[in-house]
């Protein structure tokens, strides 16, 4: 979903990170040009975005008329008339007319805008009027053109007008041997953006115009322009802004998260020295009083896999269309739920108690218990259902019930030595404000370069699945070990200082051979500068030396994946594969690390199979049930035919994350 009011990205038009993190600095040079076209333009000179916020009071004006009238024929008008009012605040002429397409029948159109190689008959964007005789708000694909749309006085034919536009712009339009790129669908109350390529998997934007119309909300008035603009869409020359955009969507699509990749190596270094501390002072195990590189490693590997536990709960739990975690359940929600713990992240721990005890531990262990084991309300064990018992008997009226996962990243084995200590309540909730809130820095998606003090709280909702496994595989190189002597961090000079780049340590005895701007400074409490020392004994969790080079270890982004799968899969799906040979592919990475190219085979598996499948039926997929459809496929062919192999054992832990995941959203 789109974090601007009243513009749905359906199927993922572009990814879902893109435009909450990306999209609004990637549209600012175009805005910055339409002010200053403004600017020098007569006194009267307004920016698209500025047209569309003065149109809001006709438009108001024109849903109330529109809503009164009872007669088809005049609501007709009156939209048609709004459309002429609309348009031209989006680049385009009105020029109401019938198209004739090349099996013979003829569409109502608003205008055509542009040629396909040179053939007048033939537009590269067509922007058409839907018409909703009973002004019921109902999507325009399921609605069918209406008699009086059209122009002329031959009778429009009787298929078309039984036609839905879903049908009308899959099988007429967009099939012609010269189709249009672009379509653009106005009904009194949304506009829907079409481009050919992406709506073979019904990927579309729409725009809720009463919502737009109505906030008028500054972010979405010029989102809406931008995107719907002719000059986005058809340039009169170099690239269009949308093609820029598509191509940073790409980019951009499963990006690395900054933020969280530095919460987790952070939180993975406090939880192995809280872990190390309560073997030393509270089980007074004096084996870990001197470096041990086996258990660094070990340690470092669980604090990994505690991280991602509390990773994968948080994806979870924003999403509650997945229906596991039972978010609608008040004892879920105050008494279990990881989002409880997450809005005590700024809670003052002022008491000995508050501090050292261990409420936070629990709570966070009892979840993953949950998890692991599954649990069933007191009704179902006294009816004799489920195989799994419950992990504790709670009162009948807290009845919910979450099925136990079977993934390797929640088994108790996983993690045998965080297993025998318990983490206090300040150490976790430092973990827990560095998952929640972003680092103090450049503000995303307020253009580039800004500067900002401010942390705003992450979107969990906002991350994919390749996300998870980007902040993950990011961290694959990393090492722990514990600090011999107490060690100074130093960094190249005129190169500011990054936490996930190689890391540089050096004895005091050495400290005098570097410059100051060569030494890593932080702040204490009161602002003064001081220099950053690992004391003898600490864990530290950090990239040195060559390790990510030997290790080969690389987060590959999506751009590629999807360019080599694509090519990979060329000689196996042919225009004459059968949808289910399809389903019998078997998939193997060899060097699977995060699962990213898996992860991009099944997509453009089950994209494939859908559109094979529809093709063999002769029957298009529904535009709202595409999304359900597409994750059976999904899910489908990563439980059946999906295999990994990685030199790293926790990748394991990420397969079966990943394959629970998808099973979940299934």
């Amino acid at each position: 979903m789109s974090t601007l009011t009243g513009i749905h990205n359906e199927n993922e038009f572009y990814s879902h990170h893109y435009l909450a993190e990306i999209f609004a600095g990637d549209i600012q040079a175009t805005l910055e040009r339409w002010r200053k076209e403004a600017e020098a333009e007569a006194a009267n000179g307004r920016t698209p975005h500025a047209e569309l916020r003065a149109l809001a009071p006709e438009y108001q004006r024109f849903r109330r008329e529109f809503a009164h009238e009872r007669r088809t024929g005049e609501r007709i008008l009156k939209q048609r008339e709004w459309f002429r009012r609309l348009l031209p605040a989006l680049g385009y002429g009105c020029k109401p007319a019938n198209h004739l397409l090349e099996d013979g029948s003829e569409v109502p159109i608003l205008c055509a805008v542009g040629s396909t190689g040179g053939n007048a008959n033939a537009p590269r964007l067509l922007v058409l009027g839907v018409c909703d005789p009973d002004g019921e708000g109902e999507d325009p694909l399921t609605l069918k053109p209406h008699r009086l749309q059209f122009h002329g006085e031959a009778p429009p034919a009787e298929a078309i007008l039984g036609e839905t536009w879903n049908g009308i712009v899959t099988r007429r339009i967009f099939a012609q041997s010269r189709p249009p790129r672009w379509l653009v669908l106005l009904s009194p109350d949304s506009a829907l953006l079409l481009e050919r390529g992406k709506w073979v998997h019904n990927r579309a934007l729409r725009f809720d115009l009463d919502d737009i119309f109505t906030r008028r909300e500054d972010a979405t008035l010029k989102a809406t322009a931008a995107l719907l603009h002719r000059e986005s869409l058809l340039p009169a020359s170099g690239q269009s802004l949308l093609d820029g955009l598509d191509e940073n969507s790409h980019r951009h699509a499963f990006g690395v998260s900054e933020d969280l990749k530095h919460a987790l190596r952070e939180s993975i270094e406090l939880i192995g020295n809280e872990a190390i501390r309560h073997l030393r002072e509270v089980s007074k195990e004096r084996v870990y009083e001197r470096p041990d590189a086996a258990l660094a490693h070990t340690l470092g590997l669980e604090a990994l896999r505690y991280m991602y536990r509390l990773l994968f709960l948080f994806y979870i739990e924003a999403r509650p269309m997945l229906d596991y975690a039972p978010l609608n359940a008040e004892a879920y929600r105050r008494g279990y739920g990881l989002e409880r713990l997450r809005d005590l992240e700024m809670a003052r721990l002022t008491t000995e108690e508050s501090r050292n005890g261990y409420h936070l531990h629990l709570s966070i262990e009892q979840l993953f218990r949950l998890v692991r084991h599954g649990f069933h309300a007191e009704e179902d064990l006294l009816s004799g259902e489920g195989a799994k018992p419950a992990i504790s008997q709670v009162p009948q009226s807290h009845g919910f019930s979450m099925r136990p996962l079977d993934s390797r990243l929640f088994r108790e084995d996983a993690t045998p030595l965080l297993n025998q200590v318990k983490l206090r309540n300040h150490v976790l909730q430092r973990v827990l404000r560095l998952m929640s809130l972003s680092r103090p820095g450049t503000r995303r998606g307020q253009g580039r370069g800004r500067a900002s003090t401010r942390r705003g709280r992450i979107s969990y909702a906002q991350l994919g699945i390749n996300q998870l496994g980007a902040v993950y595989e990011a961290l694959l190189a990393y090492r722990g070990f514990f600090a011999e002597e107490d060690l100074y961090e130093v960094k190249p000079a005129g190169k500011a200082h990054d936490a996930l780049a190689t890391a540089y340590f050096v004895p005091q005895r050495d400290l005098a051979q570097y410059a100051e701007e060569e030494k890593v400074q932080d702040r204490d409490e009161n602002g003064r500068l001081k220099l950053r020392v690992h004391k003898r004994g600490t864990f530290v969790y950090r990239l040195a030396g060559r390790d990510r080079q030997k290790s080969a270890s690389y987060y590959t982004p999506e751009s590629l994946t999807r360019t080599v799968v694509k090519h990979a899969l060329r000689e196996l799906v042919t225009d004459a594969t059968p949808a289910d040979d399809i389903l019998d592919i078997a998939v193997c990475e060899p060097a699977m690390g995060s699962a990213a190219f898996l992860n991009e085979a099944v997509n453009q598996l089950a994209e494939r199979y859908l559109e094979r499948r529809q093709r063999e039926l002769n029957r298009r997929i529904e535009h709202a049930d595409y999304a359900d459809e597409l994750q059976r496929a999904r899910h489908r062919i990563a439980d059946r035919s999906v295999f990994g192999v990685d030199l790293n054992p926790i990748s394991a832990n990420l397969l079966s994350a990943w394959k629970v995941a998808l099973h979940l959203d299934s």
